[in-house]
């Protein structure tokens, strides 16, 4: 890594690893390509520090989405009980005027 060869014991598998390591290398050989003022130990830390800042910011746009998610289904259920309650108003009103249209029918039947 970062033109080092390491001895490392992990409990990744080392493809996993050679993976972590290419994309710190891509990002110490970005970071190279300009001036050389920067020693290979100043190269890492910034290259840890970009990840981190990236982590960082991955987390809150995470936060933020299980944050909108949980407004989003609070707001999907007002919509259900709200649903809920207008259709059981509905269907009082349809029953009222089921009753209504049986007691004219039971009067028209009975006669005067």
């Amino acid at each position: 890594m970062a033109g080092q060869k390491l001895r490392l014991s992990a409990s990744a598998d080392e493809a996993h690893l050679q993976k972590l390591a290419a994309l710190i290398n891509e990002r110490v050989e970005a970071l190279g390509k300009g001036p050389r003022i920067a020693t290979q130990a100043t190269l890492l830390a910034l290259v840890a520090l970009d990840l981190a800042d990236e982590m960082l910011a991955a987390r809150r746009r995470a936060d933020d989405a299980r944050a909108e998610r949980d407004r989003a289904r609070r707001a999907a259920e007002v919509a259900v009980r709200e649903a809920q309650e207008a259709a059981r108003g509905v269907l009082v009103e349809a029953l009222t005027e089921v009753d209504r249209a049986l007691v004219d029918d039971e009067l028209l039947l009975a006669g005067p």
